[in-house]
């Protein structure tokens, strides 16, 4: 009778050592399973159209309280975009003249300044706009959706250089797009003191634009913003 209880406790011990052991490896592999901080969703414009035409040169007059004129090159259908820009932009006393080059390359953006050779790399500002899209990323056309967060309705249509555009209306902003293929052709700003107009005056479309148009100056010295740095550490912070 004594073997057969020794018998019996050894078997109950046994099955109350695999339970314990087997509790203990669920519990290690749940904790593995759930992350330590939150992790911030990667966007890239990689697989977006920007525009509705693959390529182009786009030419503009601004007129108004800022005088000059820009030249956009694209490519990519907008993916890659370079926009030099010359302009005075005067309001009472005040008068500054800019001599700027924007590229945009993909995820990345540089705005440098021609006159003192500076300039600044950080990630595209549409990567923004795709955040804020969230769930509602993938309907209609990407153009639109980027002027639509932007606070941008349609209110009208309006030929320009033979091009029947949209015209979206920011009531906010105070100013007025007019577009076509998602490409800017007309823009009016109205912000009290201040009237910008700008203008397409010569608009190629479909045509074959030099790479090295996108390539950064060598004689530029770029300072880097690390946008994405900056929005894992406010993630990381502690919510009241």
């Amino acid at each position: 009778m004594k073997d057969r209880s020794e018998i019996l406790f050894s078997l109950i011990l046994t099955l109350l050592i695999f339970v314990i052991t087997s509790c203990s490896d669920d519990s290690k592999q749940t904790d593995a399973s759930v992350p330590d901080k939150k992790v911030v969703k990667k966007f890239s414009i990689s697989d977006k159209k920007i525009f509705g035409i693959k390529s182009g040169i786009v030419e503009y007059k601004v007129t108004g309280s800022q005088t000059g004129n820009k030249k956009l090159y694209f490519d990519d259908w907008g993916r890659m975009q370079a926009e030099f820009s010359s302009s005075t932009i005067s309001v009472g006393k005040y008068t500054k003249h800019s001599n700027l080059l924007k590229i945009t390359k993909i995820d990345q953006q540089y705005v440098i300044n021609l006159d003192n050779k500076t300039g600044t790399k950080r990630e595209n500002p549409v990567i923004e706009k795709m955040m804020e899209l969230g769930s509602q990323i993938n309907y209609g056309e990407f153009g639109e959706q980027l002027i639509l967060i932007d606070g941008g309705y349609e209110s009208g249509t309006e030929n320009i250089l033979g091009k029947n555009c949209k015209v979206y209306s920011f009531s906010k902003q105070n100013k007025t797009w007019w577009v076509w293929n998602w490409i800017l052709l007309k823009s009016e700003i109205n912000r009290g003191n201040v009237k910008i107009n700008i203008n397409a005056v010569d608009v190629q479309t479909d045509v074959e634009v030099p790479q090295n148009i996108f390539s950064i100056p060598d004689d530029v010295l770029i300072t880097e913003i690390d946008l994405e740095s900056l929005r894992n550490q406010e993630q990381e912070l502690p919510v009241n």
